[in-house]
């Protein structure tokens, strides 16, 4: 909870036994960086890993290990902190100018609103791309698309596989696991994620969406929404989940009914120190625009920020 726009949370805050008084004021401190600091002025600074940034910012050992390992584990969808601190800079500085929010209509709701403001023909869907120049691209089918301007603006492997030239190596993905139950009443019953700072254990975090977005579940029912980093093994994974959730909130698990179990491989992809380049947000190559969330943050708000500075530039030319 963020104790500068609920400070009715500060005192509970200040005596909770995740990492000491200083630690507490160090986050605060942290903050008024993140406020003082443009997106430019991140982008310019030395590039390490978090793990790094946080010790020489002053972070203790309990704070990292029993915090931000598994904040940012669901955030970075790793618990080593090796993920560039340009990042972690950026994403602390959107928690703390921004709010976190869901779509009533899932996550799906956003694409289609973009969507639904082009002409209607102006969407091609199932059209596999072999190869792509500066005004043209080429299907599977043998059919070519002319255009003024081609962006390619799709994942990091696609990106690579269409302009192998301009991608000395790809960057490797960080992946996930995600299983959702419903149950009859919300373990939380807040609007809060519920993390594992204790370094042990499969689930990294815990949140119930329809504690935030009602519409993500029946009514009388609740959502239930379960992070495990890697790639797990699928065998008894429900059941180990559930065993160690036995510990969070009881035997009433055992009486939340699994839905699905989501194996993402391609959740995120890697951005190690170095690997945030392109200031402007997007790249060019033989006239071919290249944007994504690979291009610049790792985030839903990284891929539409590089969109949007990919448009601009066409705009401009």
């Amino acid at each position: 909870m963020d104790v500068f726009r609920c400070p009715q949370y500060a005192l509970g805050s200040a005596v909770a036994p995740v990492g000491s008084l200083r630690d507490k004021l160090l986050v605060a401190k942290l903050r008024l960086h993140a406020l003082q600091n443009s997106l430019e002025e991140i982008a310019s600074h030395p590039d390490i890993t978090t793990e790094a940034f946080l010790r020489q910012f002053g972070f203790s050992d309990a704070m990292i290990d029993g915090f931000f390992r598994s904040f940012y584990g669901g955030i970075f969808l790793e618990r080593e902190l090796q993920t560039s601190s340009r990042m972690f800079e950026f994403t602390f500085k959107m928690f703390t100018e921004g709010f976190a929010a869901l779509p009533a209509g899932g996550m799906r709701a956003i694409p289609e609103q973009l969507a639904a403001r082009l002409p209607a023909d102006s969407i091609r869907l199932n059209a596999r791309v072999s190869s792509v120049e500066s005004n043209t691209v080429s299907l599977e089918s043998g059919e070519s698309l002319e255009a003024d301007h081609v962006v390619v603006a799709t994942d990091a492997d696609a990106a690579a596989h269409l302009l192998p030239s301009l991608f000395e190596r790809r960057k490797g993905w960080r992946s996930t696991a995600n299983l959702y139950f419903s149950a009859e009443i919300s373990p939380l019953n807040e609007a809060i994620i519920a993390l594992n700072g204790t370094g042990t254990g499969l689930v990294n975090n815990v949140c119930v969406p329809s504690d935030v977005a009602p519409s993500y579940a029946p009514i009388g029912k609740s959502l239930v929404s379960v992070s495990v980093l890697g790639n797990p093994e699928p065998l008894d994974l429900e059941k180990r989940v559930r065993n160690e959730l036995q510990d969070w909130f009881g035997y009433e698990v055992h009486q939340w009914q699994h839905l699905r179990t989501y194996h993402i491989h391609h959740s995120l992809p890697q951005q190690a120190p170095g690997s945030i380049v392109p200031s402007s947000g997007f790249l060019t190559h033989n006239g071919i625009y290249v944007c994504g969330d690979h291009c610049t943050t790792a985030s839903i708000e990284g891929a539409i920020s590089s969109g949007l500075h990919t448009a601009n530039a066409i705009r401009r030319s």
